[in-house]
Formats: structure tokens, sequence, C-alpha cells
């Protein structure tokens, strides 16, 4: 018999439990009060979990073919719903006891009208069966773990994506914005939200000194939007949900003049991330405001003809002449500092400069 006490004070912690360390230790003490050697729940599809059905377990046997075909082809494909029948079950409630021995139950919940989830609990040979009442406790615990994992599983993706869009901006100062599959942001930043509005207004809107809460995408970053979207969903993924898959889709790039020596570039792609939460497709928008070349000034054809650049070298070149720093170029060019001074070297070395600003003088004779 389950001490009530006792019950009591790990249902209440089990219903305030908001970290994914804190819950298992909950767990793990509920069903040591069931004297429980082992335990599995498949839990109903849900938009939190990605819209799959979803298998968690703790002790159970995992060497059945049943699970083999789970682990291969997703729990879906084992037909665990509220149609399942009971023979399919009870085939995999035995595939999963600890031991041939066990005694075992079925508890099935529901979680709305047309959703449920599956529970199978173990016990050893030499204890009590399961009586009434603790099966009745027992499910009271099964409709809480439902509501747990959801919402760790929500905070845990959630927890993710933010890190990834922080450590994205650490690595890229510029404007940055990031859209959910419904075109919602999830997150931007100022410098994104000024090149937006200069974008669709033009300079007079640097005369706005009171930039919009949230981005507003012109027409030209929509429609390429609406590209990178259609061909994610081109994609085919893996079933496999035991691993983690990043997808960076194609490039889509935008150019927008300002005035002869400025200018706003973009690029917009999609971002997949595959995970036992399913695939969740985002955009990641990237703008660049960047003072050009005069049109005056010396034809980088020209020089990189003379001077027999490769199309990379003519990329820094271009670089250089702008006055940007090694550092800039190897954030602009996406390239390590060391091959940065490599191809600077080369630069140097053919056209017969010794340092950048020789090689900036050069060309201005050019």
């Amino acid at each position: 018999m389950v001490d009530p006490q006792q019950f009591n004070e790990c249902f209440v912690d089990l219903a305030l439990q908001r970290s994914l360390v804190g819950f298992e230790d909950v767990l793990k003490r509920t069903m040591a009060l069931f004297k429980l050697t082992a335990w599995a729940c498949v839990l109903p599809p849900s938009m939190q979990a990605g819209g799959r059905p979803l298998f968690v377990a703790h002790a159970v046997k995992t060497g059945g073919e049943l699970l083999k075909r789970a682990s291969r082809d997703g729990i879906a494909s084992l037909g665990l719903d509220n149609q399942a029948d009971s023979r399919l079950l009870e085939a995999f409630a035995g595939e999963l006891a600890p031991q041939s021995e066990s005694r075992w139950r079925i508890l099935r919940l529901t979680r709305d009208r047309r959703a449920e989830l599956t529970i199978f609990l173990y016990r050893a040979r030499t204890a009590a069966d399961f009586s009434r009442e603790e099966l009745e406790l027992l499910a009271r615990v099964g409709h809480h773990l439902d509501r747990c994992f959801l919402l760790l599983a929500k905070q845990q993706e959630q927890e993710f994506m933010a890190g990834l869009f922080r450590l994205v901006s650490n690595l890229y100062s510029e404007g940055l914005c990031v859209l959910d599959g419904q075109y919602r942001v999830v997150f931007e930043n100022r410098n994104f939200r000024e090149h937006m509005l200069l974008w669709s207004e033009g300079r007079s809107a640097l005369q706005n000194l009171s930039l919009p809460r949230q981005t507003k995408l012109p027409e030209d970053w929509t429609r390429v939007c609406d590209a990178s979207f259609a061909a994610f969903k081109q994609m085919v993924f893996d079933a496999s949900p035991n691993r983690m898959v990043v997808t960076q889709g194609p490039l889509f790039s935008l150019e927008r003049a300002l005035s002869p020596k400025e200018a706003i570039e973009g690029t917009a792609r999609y971002l997949a991330f595959q995970s036992s939460l399913g695939v969740r497709p985002y955009l990641l928008l990237i703008s660049n405001r960047q003072a050009t070349q005069a049109t005056e000034g010396p034809s980088m054809d020209r020089i990189a003809h003379e001077y027999k650049f490769s199309r990379r070298e003519r990329q820094l070149a271009e670089l250089i002449l702008e006055g940007r720093s090694a550092q800039e170029i190897g954030k602009r060019l996406v390239i390590s500092m060391p091959t940065v001074k490599t191809h600077i070297r080369s630069i140097l070395r053919k056209s017969g400069a010794k340092t950048r600003l020789q090689f900036a003088g050069l060309c201005r004779q050019a």
C-alpha cells in the first residue's frame, strides 16, 4: 500500500516541476513508491512535440523487434494510438518487460477527446499485484507525466533556439532576423530593423529616430522568404528521430543601392532542425549596410586581369580597397585569419606592393 502523505508530496512536486533534472528526480521517487522495476509511456502527438508521438521509458528491455522497428522508423510506425489493438499492446508490453516473469499493467489515459497516452508498468513477480487504488493513483501520475514532459520539451526547444540565435548574433554583428514557419519574428536586432526601413523608404528614413518595434519585411524580402520556404517543403528528411540535423537551405541574395557609394546587401536562407521534437523550419535573414567602391575608382576587372588574381583574391582586393581590416575581411568572407593573411600575401606578391596601403595606391594609379 502506498503511503498517502509520501504520494501527495511527490504528486505536488511533480506538478510544480519546471526543469528536466528536477522532473526526473521527482518521477523516480514517485515510481519508487509503487515498487516499479520499470515503466514506459507512449505520448500522443502534440504541437509541442512537433506533431509526433513520443516514447519515454525507464529500465525496460530494449532488444525486442517492435522497439527496434520503432527506433528505425519512429514510434508512430507501431500504431500505438487510440485505435491500437489490445493484442499489439500486450505484445509490446511483453517485449519491454525487464524480466520474463515480471508483473505488468497497461494504462490508457485520455489527453483529449481524440488522443490517448499509454503507460506500461512493471513489477517484480515476487511483489504484490497492482491494486485498483494503486492504478487510480498511477493514472493521476500519468496525466502529470504527460503535461510535464510536453512543457519541458517545449522549454528545451525554446532554450536551444534562443541559445543558437544568440550565438549567430555574436558571430554576425550586422542586421539579423529569424522567422518561424508562420513568418513570425523569433529574433531580430536593431540593425536589421534599420536596414529594412532604409530598404523600403530610402535615405529619408534616417531622419526617423524612432524605429518600429518589429520588422516589417518589404515585398522583395517577402518574395525570397516564400522561395526559401518553398525549397524547404521539397526537402525529404530522414525519418529517424534519434539525432539532430541542421540543414542550411538555398541562399537567396538581395541588393539595394542607396547612393553611388552606399548599399544594403541581404540574404535569406532556411534553417531546418530535426530532432525528436520533429522538423522545424526557420528563416535566417541577414542584412549588411556597406560603402561601395565609387564609380570613378579603378576597374577591378582590369586590376584582377593585370595582376592575374584568382576569384578569391579579387574578392579580398575589393575589400582591401574599401579599407577593410583583415578581421573584417575574414568575417565578411567567412574564412579564417590564417587564410585571409595567405591571400593578402599573395595579392601583395603578385602586385609587387609591400603593404596594403601601397597596393591601394597602385590601384588608384592603374
